[in-house]
């Protein structure tokens, strides 16, 4: 179907800049859950987002409505140790393409100092007056690090015992908070799984160079298969209490694993990442075997830091995504389509790995924006995960490259 917006909740696989205004508004203040305090332009991370491009939530934006995501701080953040609202007169946020999700944001409050997901419905419903467009699309991705708390890089993780009990609570929210976004109208429900925490390189904790990175010790190995355990408990309370629930409201909730289940019958379900393995090695000349079994070694292929996905690896996901949404068939091989400067050039990738060019004349002295959103601009499934930008001068040599 045509929505008529998208909506984002979330945490920072989906922040579109909030968490980087917000550390911004208060300056120096830097938060131990982001990675390496916030997602800044001199660290490499792109208009805020937690990687070096768009997120697959504003790649399926663009794709449903033309427009990526945008970040609504400060309307409707609260300071997280007065408990009032920092910028109490701002202006409803406008526009059908707002997210409200930040960086570092769990189900329930933590020891955080953004919003949970109570907080962000909170605000939503403040933006509408408690009126959500009941023609638009609402993205859900959050729980990563409700895991990671439990299962911290640097600490022992906790019981097995405790962290049930701390997800099961985790699960009643997010059910609570997705009920309410149905009680205000909401009819479509993108919701994305949980991540295999336990695959992020955060749990490598050797410096590069030294012996042994790479690869994981016990220790790291030990607190990487109970954040996997525990991200496969929280995934699967949301899969089989969660939607079942929301879908009895009236919901339709369309379900993207992030990581690998096996569902009622015994059959093992795909999840995004697992299923964009095959392209990402393809792409880099590895063989599947290569890249699953070397993921570590190989994580610059998949991740732009040590715990979110690259740009080529949000474009094949938000492709991946959108081809769920829609229920149509999910392949590689489609027409490449590029809008530049007003008019559109049409070009054929045929096989991955294949490389197309769209040719653009520029005029000295005039200042051009040139974004590549990494997914094709059809309405069917597909991306372009590994686009560059080259700029040769009158004799064809090169002048700058960009990735």
């Amino acid at each position: 179907m045509t929505y008529s917006g998208v909506y984002v909740f979330g945490d920072s696989l989906v922040d579109a800049g909030n968490a980087l205004k917000l550390a911004e508004w208060y300056g120096d203040l830097t938060f131990s859950d982001l990675p390496d305090g916030a997602p800044t332009a001199e660290l490499g991370y792109y208009k805020g987002r937690f990687s070096d491009g768009y997120t697959f939530a504003d790649l399926l934006s663009n794709k449903e409505i033309g427009a990526v995501t945008k970040p609504v701080f400060p309307y409707g953040f609260e300071d997280p140790w007065l408990g009032i609202p920092i910028s109490p007169f701002a202006s409803d946020p406008s526009g059908n393409n707002l997210n409200f999700a930040y960086g570092g944001a769990q189900i329930r409050q933590g020891g955080e100092a953004v919003p949970d997901l109570d907080g962000q419905t909170d605000a939503f419903r403040g933006a509408v007056d408690g009126d959500a467009d009941p023609n638009a699309l609402y993205l859900i991705t959050i729980g990563g690090n409700d895991v990671r708390s439990l299962a911290p890089s640097g600490s022992d993780p906790a019981s097995e015992a405790d962290a049930h009990l701390a997800l099961d609570r985790a699960a009643e929210k997010y059910l609570t908070e997705l009920s309410q976004l149905v009680d205000m109208g909401a009819q479509h429900i993108l919701i994305t799984g949980v991540p295999d925490v336990g695959l992020i390189p955060k749990y490598d904790r050797q410096d590069p160079g030294e012996a042994g990175y790479n690869t994981l010790d016990a220790v790291e190995a030990a607190r990487s298969a109970a954040a996997t355990g525990y991200s496969i408990y929280l995934d699967e309370l949301i899969r089989t209490e969660v939607i079942p629930a929301l879908e009895a409201m009236g919901a339709t909730v369309t379900y993207v694993p992030l990581m690998d289940y096996v569902d009622s019958n015994g059959v093992l379900v795909q999840g995004a990442l697992s299923a964009n393995l095959p392209t990402i090695a393809a792409l880099h000349g590895l063989t599947l075997e290569e890249l699953s079994n070397n993921l570590l070694e190989h994580r610059d292929l998949i991740f732009f830091d040590d715990i979110h996905p690259n740009g080529q690896a949000n474009a094949l996901l938000g492709a991946y995504m959108h081809a769920q949404l829609t229920g149509s068939e999910w392949i590689e091989i489609l027409p490449l389509s590029g809008p530049e400067l007003g008019f559109t050039v049409n070009g054929v990738i045929s096989v991955v790995g294949e490389v197309d060019k769209t040719v653009v004349s520029l005029v000295a002295g005039t200042t051009y924006t040139v974004e590549m959103l990494g997914m094709s601009s059809l309405g069917l499934a597909g991306s372009i995960g590994d686009g560059s930008l080259s700029i040769l001068n009158p004799h064809g040599s090169a002048v700058t490259q960009f990735a």
